[in-house]
């Protein structure tokens, strides 16, 4: 029966290789990104302590720990007594933040790692280790010692000045020395390396230390000894091993990187992952469905539901073994391209390699194969059913009716689309995909009737269109099951794509929007390098005669009360002083007042108001350090797309952000005298608010790289399983198409009648498609960070257009093929 049946087992190959290529390059990934960081800049550490870097959101088994990208600092004692836990060597408290070292031409020196240069204090260089290849260590505040790459690139030498833009603003410092490592690190990042107390000096966070190396004796029990560390420390710190020492730099986000890569494949890769089986149960149902008559022509021999049973599992089997090992070297095989797609769309940190290993291949393996049985079970259960007598009358007749526990489940995945379109209103944007998703299955489920029975009624109106159109709507009216099915993998495509677009442009429209009503600055300052300007450009602006300036730091905030938890991440913040905003930031303050945003009051967004964040409520938060604090809200805003959910005070933004930096200063009143800022902070760029609103389309279209990278793979599987479904139906056509041909009509009649159904099942599937689009993204006028909607008119016209090609090449080639065979060898088909 293999040999017998080329098309439907092919189409099953293929869909049950993809399924195994996904299964195993997602969990590769995710299992290099779960694996040990390795030891980084600290290769020379046998453990590192840094405060606990994770924050628990919600309670019991709905708990969410989530890492932050910086911990808060360790107290600048905490040195001394992890030096003096017995087993401890020696221990060196490091500090990390980002610096930028200027050129002699004015401009900022490119770095390495994709990341600004970090600044430390020059005893934790003995942790990577750094040896000075020229000059000296730095001995005092004015000095300051370069790695090798940075001193190259600016032509530096030891004695002379360097210019350096820290967070606590523009200074100038005598180049002590020059010190390399090793040819990782040097690629890994840029480091600059000052006395330890003008490195705490320049952070702008003040003394403590960010993380404690650790060196221990010879023959000390590392996990005792972490143990004994975390005693000494108090406050509940994390100690690491050395093989995950790089976790603990705060100047190295790849750790952290890695964190955020896992969440991204276990979100949007759990949602391709259900596509997947989906598709391929779809793709085994309709293979077996197919085969009806083989199934009915057994039963009649005496053939008994187990032996047939155990026949379609059997080929199932063998076909989910060996398609399971092709996918597993296709994914081996495409390591590569994925990652740099990653790595270029920002999800994974730069140079990201996967490592692979035998268990995601053995899960590849085992879920393609368990995936196939299941389905075939299923698809086999009412074929099995018939009596042996009645199984060729059952065959012989196209099924018209639909299972009720296949009308059951399709209602129940229409009501679980419903269901999120309703009560998620105020997140439409965001679960769109995964409504689609819902209503998608409802329309696989209930295809004979949402696709098919329409395409059956259009039908009827080519039964008097000669002899092709009669054979179409005949088989459009009779072939309800087999339209649905085409037409629902069709839909599919359109309805992933069509959601995509049209909730990427929403979403853009809406924040374009409210930066465009929010902004009312004549000019802005943004950093060009180093990841942001120091405050004291924002200082230097005010001093300007006729000019404010207020600058705005961007953060995070983790709310921990229920219902304001963001299901399980941080909330979007700003640190604004208001009084010096006024006249430049319009928020549209809905209640409450800017002016009482100072200690620790707060403003929150119309959603967080919404859900329970009323003035004078006092919530427990996190900040983006993990440092937690009480806020009270004072004032609910309205225009929160691209600023954030909250509105902190700028100070207490500053005192635990990732780096103490401003992202963008606002400037009202005349430019005169920017320029001459920007020569003083070569890392600041002046923009007009017209050039600063584009900037931000900018970085919209660059943020959608990311989405649409996950998207783009469920979208091709969606694509391929829609070709793979016309395929199919056109390549199990031949019997049908030879009685046609028997029958007298032309061959010409044969395709036209093919093309126009073909047509019909295109048109249906696409309508059906984009009314999933739409339902998905009903309530996004419900969202205040959606509405309204935007549809994008070319990049649905390119889906379109795409999903027109697909129904017509995936039916019509195959037919074409068999069409053009001779008669006489048609006539000799099996059955």
């Amino acid at each position: 029966m293999l040999r017998t049946r080329p098309g439907s087992f092919a189409g099953t190959f293929v869909m049950l290789a993809l399924t195994a290529t996904i299964v195993a390059a997602a969990a590769q990934i995710m299992a290099t990104a779960l694996g040990a960081p390795g030891p980084g800049r600290f290769a020379a550490a046998d453990a590192v302590v840094r405060a606990h870097p994770t924050v628990k959101l919600g309670s019991g088994d709905n708990a969410d720990n989530v890492d932050v990208q910086r911990a808060a600092l360790l107290s600048a004692d905490a040195v001394a007594r992890v030096a003096a836990v017995p087993g401890v060597r020696s221990a060196f408290g490091d500090i990390a933040f980002p610096l930028t070292v200027v050129g002699r031409d004015g401009a900022p020196l490119p770095t390495r790692g994709a990341a600004p240069a970090h600044a430390h204090g020059w005893p934790s260089a003995a942790l990577t280790p750094y040896r000075l290849a020229h000059g000296q260590a730095p001995a005092s505040a004015g000095e300051v010692v370069l790695d090798a790459g940075l001193a190259r690139a600016g032509g530096f030498r030891v004695g002379e000045r360097v210019r350096v833009i820290t967070p606590a603003g523009a200074e100038v410092l005598r180049l002590a020395g020059v010190a390399s490592a090793g040819p990782a690190q040097q690629e890994r990042q840029s480091s600059v390396f000052l006395t330890q107390a003008r490195a705490q000096q320049l952070s702008g966070l003040g003394a403590g230390f960010n993380a404690i190396a650790v060196r221990a004796d010879a023959r000390t029990d590392g996990a005792q000894l972490r143990e004994r560390i975390r005693d000494a420390v108090g406050g509940d710190p994390q100690v690491v091993d050395h093989r995950h020492a790089a976790a603990a730099d705060a100047g190295d986000t790849r750790a952290f990187d890695r964190v955020e890569l896992v969440a991204v494949l276990a979100s949007g890769g759990g949602i391709t992952l259900a596509i997947v089986v989906f598709v391929v149960a779809g793709t085994i149902g309709f293979a077996v469905e197919r085969r009806r008559r083989e199934v009915a022509l057994l039963r009649s021999v005496g053939a008994t539901p187990g032996q047939v049973r155990r026949l379609l599992l059997g080929e199932t089997a063998l076909i989910g073994l060996v398609a399971g090992a092709v996918g597993c070297a296709t994914a081996t095989a495409l390591f590569g391209p994925f990652t740099d797609a990653l790595v270029s769309a920002g999800i994974a940190p730069d140079g990201f390699k996967v490592a692979p290993h035998w268990i995601p291949y053995a899960i590849a393996l085992a879920a393609g194969v368990v995936v196939a049985l299941l389905a075939t079970v299923v698809a086999a259960r009412r074929a099995l059913k018939v009596r042996p007598g009645e199984a060729l009358v059952e065959s012989a007749v196209p099924p018209r009716r639909m299972s009720v526990v296949r009308v059951l489940l399709g209602l129940v995945a229409l009501g679980g689309g419903l269901t999120l379109v309703i009560v998620l209103a105020s997140q439409a944007v965001s679960f769109a995909i995964l409504a689609a998703f819902c209503f998608m299955i409802a329309v696989a489920l209930l295809g004979p009737f949402v696709i098919g029975w329409p395409a059956a009624l259009a039908g009827r109106t080519l039964l008097a269109g000669g002899g092709s159109g009669f054979l179409a709507g005949s088989a459009l009216q009779t072939g309800r099951f087999r339209v649905g099915a085409v037409g629902a993998a069709i839909a599919l495509v359109v309805a992933l794509a069509g959601t995509q677009a049209i909730s990427l442009a929403t979403a853009d429209h809406a924040t374009q929007r409210a930066t465009a009503d929010r902004v009312q600055a004549g000019h802005v300052l943004v950093a060009r390098a180093g990841g942001g300007l120091p405050p004291a450009v924002a200082q230097e602006v005010a001093k300007l005669p006729g000019t404010r300036a207020a600058g705005m730091v961007s953060t995070d905030v983790f709310l921990l009360d229920r219902h304001l938890t963001n299901a399980g991440d941080s909330w979007e913040a700003a640190g604004l002083d208001p009084a010096a905003a006024r006249g430049m930031l319009d928020l549209d303050v809905r209640a409450g007042s800017l002016d009482a945003v100072r200690g620790t009051g707060i403003a929150v967004s119309d959603t967080l108001a919404k859900d329970g964040a009323k003035i004078g409520r006092v919530v427990h938060a996190r900040l983006a350090d993990a440092t937690p604090v009480r806020l009270r809200v004072v004032a609910i805003y309205r225009r929160a797309n691209g600023l954030g959910d909250v509105v902190l005070p700028r100070a207490l933004a500053l005192a635990h952000a990732s780096a103490a930096l401003d992202s963008a200063v606002f400037v009202a009143g005349p430019a005169r005298g920017l320029d001459a800022i920007v020569r003083t902070y070569p890392t600041a760029v002046v923009r007009s608010r017209a050039a600063y609103l584009h900037d931000v389309k900018a970085q919209a279209q660059d943020n959608a790289k990311a989405q649409w990278v996950i998207v783009a793979l469920m979208i091709a599987i969606a694509v391929m399983a829609a070709f793979n479904t016309g395929a199919m139906a056109a390549a199990e056509r031949r019997r049908e198409l030879v009685l046609a041909r028997l029958g007298g009509a032309t061959r010409r009649q044969v395709i036209g009648s093919l093309t126009l159904e073909t047509i019909v099942t295109t048109v249906a599937g696409i309508a059906a498609g984009v009314a999933v689009a739409l339902a998905s993204l009903a309530r996004v006028g419900d969202d205040p960070a959606g509405g309204p909607l935007v549809v994008p008119w070319g990049q649905v016209g390119v889906v379109v257009a795409g999903a027109v090609a697909l129904g017509l090449l995936g039916t019509l080639v195959p037919a074409a093929l068999v069409g053009r065979a001779r008669l006489t060898a048609l006539a000799g088909l099996r059955e």
